[in-house]
């Protein structure tokens, strides 16, 4: 398997005095170059000049006297190197992705259509309202309008009443219309007695109807003093002309009535068809937004399955993080000790799990590949194949919807709990019991004072683990 360079993460910190250096070099197995603080210092061709001067008692100003304290020591340097875990995209999940992206989006606008329906039947229904209620404005005015008629009407088809009523009591209790009326009727019943042969027993009757008569004599002088001052103050056939002209007015303000409110009920009728088709599209927008979370959700348990798959590398993370705290505090030993414990596990593993051997050699071919080396680190010939073959891709062809303003929907992609994940980690070891693949690797060095970011490593010798 070949090396994978990437460049090393570096981060220096201070470490005690030179003889700890020493033994930590002692320790770690090598030392960084330009360490040796026990080489003479050598300056240029001047140097035995200018040294000449000062024997000749000529002082040269800012000549450094002691050149040790001029120029300190080199700063000791301690290498750890971790396993570099790289991601890795699993073909066939990252094409369900992608389905289920397209059916988020297919769903999404078949939603946007269905919102656009239910946005212009809502519209509809809005101006039928208004309609509606413009109708039952005018209705409220032409009800106003009956009310003042019927207000001038009620007068005068009271005082019809009494007049009608006079003449019904006069008709139906046999009373006179007016006392010259009574008296005729009594003369001639006065008559029959006198000029007639009637038998003794219609005598009778008739001197009993005419006592009857006599007795209503007072009731008709009354009625009929009513109906005189009735006639004094209303003309009978004028008042009935006002009733009638006051009633026609009536009748076509029922009539306009009439109409508005046909128009009401014509309108609440379309109301309550375009609620029914709202209902309805109502319940697809539900099975439409229904289907659109379902493949939100198998996006998002892809998803996860994706980050369970990388959980090595999200431990890496986490572990190479927690180097670097300790190399920040220069706490050598830590990291130290870090560093072996991550390269057991990792032999562990790789010495007794071929899976774990394959997934870590899957996951570095893609950064093999695109350096042009093969599977042992060797230039590719311009015959070899390639060592990952990239499918092609069908693309996605989305319909557009018209009309419709339609959104992607942005899915936050959650990653599984770095605790629960798998712990994989390692420095390279130079005694391996497998054929171990060099891999990508974090170098952490410790030295003093400064802290610097990333750097390139030198080519040229890869240090030991420790």
């Amino acid at each position: 398997m070949g090396v994978e360079d990437l460049g090393f993460e570096k981060v220096q910190a201070p470490v005690g005095t030179i003889s700890e250096g020493e033994n930590s070099a002692k320790e770690n197995g090598k030392l960084e170059e330009g360490s040796g603080h026990n080489e003479p210092i050598k300056f240029g061709s001047h140097g035995d000049e200018m040294v000449k001067k000062e024997g000749n008692g000529v002082s040269v100003p800012n000549f450094p006297k002691d050149a040790v304290d001029e120029w300190p020591t080199p700063k000791q340097v301690h290498s750890f190197y971790f396993v570099r875990y790289r991601t890795y995209d699993d073909p066939k999940l990252k094409a369900k992705i992608d389905q289920a992206n397209l059916e988020v989006q297919k769903k999404n606008q078949a939603r946007s259509r269905v919102l656009e329906a239910l946005n212009a039947k809502r519209f509809e229904r809005s101006e039928l309202i208004e309609q509606i209620k413009a109708l039952r404005s005018d209705n409220h005015q032409i009800r106003k309008i009956a009310d003042e008629k019927f207000k001038e009407i009620e007068p005068l088809q009271k005082d019809l009443k009494k007049l009608r009523n006079a003449d019904h009591a006069s008709r139906n209790g046999g009373l006179s219309s007016s006392e010259g009326e009574l008296d005729a009727r009594i003369k001639g019943l006065q008559y029959i007695i006198q000029h007639e042969s009637i038998p003794l027993s219609e005598e009778k009757k008739i001197l009993k109807e005419i006592k009857q008569l006599e007795s209503t004599r007072g009731e008709v002088i009354a009625n009929a003093a009513v109906r005189a001052k009735i006639q004094e103050s209303v003309d009978k056939e004028a008042l009935q002309d006002q009733v009638k002209l006051i009633g026609g007015d009536l009748d076509g303000v029922r009539k306009e009535q009439q109409a508005v409110r046909s128009k009401i009920q014509q309108l609440d009728d379309a109301i309550k068809a375009i609620d029914k088709e709202i209902s309805s599209i109502r319940d697809e927008l539900k099975i439409v937004t229904d289907k659109r979370d379902q493949a939100q959700d198998s996006i998002f348990t892809f998803r996860k399955q994706l980050d369970q798959q990388n959980a090595c590398f999200y431990l890496s993370r986490t572990i190479l993080n927690k180097a670097r705290g300790f190399a920040i505090k220069g706490d050598v030993k830590a990291v130290e000790d870090l560093c072996h414990a991550e390269v057991e596990k990792f032999m562990s593993q790789w010495n007794s799990n071929k899976d774990f051997r394959d997934d870590y050699e899957k996951r570095i071919l893609s950064s093999l590949d695109s350096r042009q080396l093969s599977r042992d680190g060797r230039i590719r010939n311009p015959d070899e194949k390639p060592l990952v073959v990239k499918e092609a891709s069908t693309p996605l062809v989305v319909e557009l919807a018209p009309k419709a303003n339609t959104k992607q929907v942005k899915e936050d992609s959650r990653s599984a709990p770095l605790d629960s994940l798998p712990v994989q980690k390692v420095q390279k070891e130079a005694k391996s019991k497998s054929a171990l693949p060099k891999s990508t690797v974090e170098h952490i060095d410790v030295e003093d004072e400064e802290i610097y970011g990333l750097e390139k490593p030198k080519k040229d010798g890869t240090p030991e683990g420790k």
